[in-house]
This record gives C-alpha cells, structure tokens and sequence, in this order.
C-alpha cells in the first residue's frame, strides 16, 4: 500500500513538473509572437509580416528587429533558391513550346535575384550597410516583375503566378524589416 503511494505521489510530482515547463514554454511562445506583432505593426503590410515571419518556427527565437530581418532576408533567398528550381523543371518540360522563352527569361531573372541575395545583400547586411541591403533586395523583387512581363509580352498566362507572387511579398517583408534598422 505504501509503495502504490509512493508511485502515486511521485506520478502527480512528475505531472505537475511537466505541466510546469509546458506551461513556461506557452508563455514564451505567446511571448515571442508579441513581439514579432509588435515588430510587424512598424511595417506597411503587418498582417503579411506576421504570416511570414510565423510560418518560420526561428522567428520565435528573435529577440531584437535585427534578428528578424535577418530571417525575413533568409525567407526572401531560399524562396528565390526554390524558385529558380521550380522554373528550371518547367524549362525541361517546356523546351519546345511558345513559353520555353519566357521560362528562359524567368529562370534568368530568378537566378541573378538569388545571386545577389546570397552574395551581396547578406554580405551588406552582416556589415549594416542596411540601405545597400534594400537596393538588392528591391533588385531581387523584380525577378517576378520580369517573369511576369515575359508572359504578357507572348501573351500567355504565366504558370510561375503562385512563385512570383510569393516572391514579391517575401522580398516586401523582408525589405519592411530591413528599413526599421536604417538610420533616420
């Protein structure tokens, strides 16, 4: 009888230490997402910020404006990364159509944004040469702008829509974040 209160007891001590720390890492979670709504509501598109910025569980580790720009940069690269994978696919697929053009120019497009991504606007960034970060990144939110274009001029409806989209908002919260660290 004594050792079923024993484990009894040792039971209900154990729930109430995890109930503890599962407790503690809800209010931290609540706690960080308060400051990214906090730093998002700085930016012109809050609602936009707070989608991408959450989406991505690192964010919930920023403690300061410059650790998230610095993930809403690294969202913006790896999207242009996976889209120029994307469109080289749909160039393999599409080599002897009316759209392999545009599909060039896309991939083209797309490729030099994430050159200037990986290399210059984090090198600049690392340096806080934040307004040099903004020309790359605003550079690089043109690729979907000329992939867009590519498809008008052949008049045909572009199947990289969903990418370039995507895109331009991830460039847009991540220049949005980036301006907050430019000095007034």
């Amino acid at each position: 009888m004594q050792n079923a209160m024993v484990s009894v007891s040792t039971f209900v001590a154990m729930f109430l230490a995890v109930l503890a720390i599962v407790s503690s890492s809800l209010l931290v979670a609540h706690a960080d997402t308060d400051f990214i709504s906090r730093t998002c509501n700085k930016t012109n598109n809050t609602a936009l910020c707070i989608a991408v910025l959450t989406a991505k569980p690192q964010s919930s580790h920023a403690s300061t404006e410059h650790d998230l720009a610095s993930i809403a940069l690294k969202i913006a690269t790896n999207t242009a990364k996976h889209n120029v994978k994307v469109i080289s696919d749909l160039s393999k697929n599409n080599q002897s159509t009316p759209e392999a053009f545009a599909i060039a120019i896309c991939l083209k497009a797309y490729t030099e944004a994430t050159s200037a991504l990986e290399i210059y606007a984090d090198l600049y960034f690392e340096r806080g040469f934040y307004s040099d970060t903004l020309t790359v990144v605003s550079f690089a939110m043109g690729a979907s702008d000329t992939c867009k274009e590519a498809f008008k001029w052949i008049k045909k409806k572009s199947p990289m829509s969903y990418i370039d989209r995507q895109m331009t908002e991830h460039c847009s919260v991540a220049s949005n974040l980036i301006n907050l660290l430019v000095p007034k």
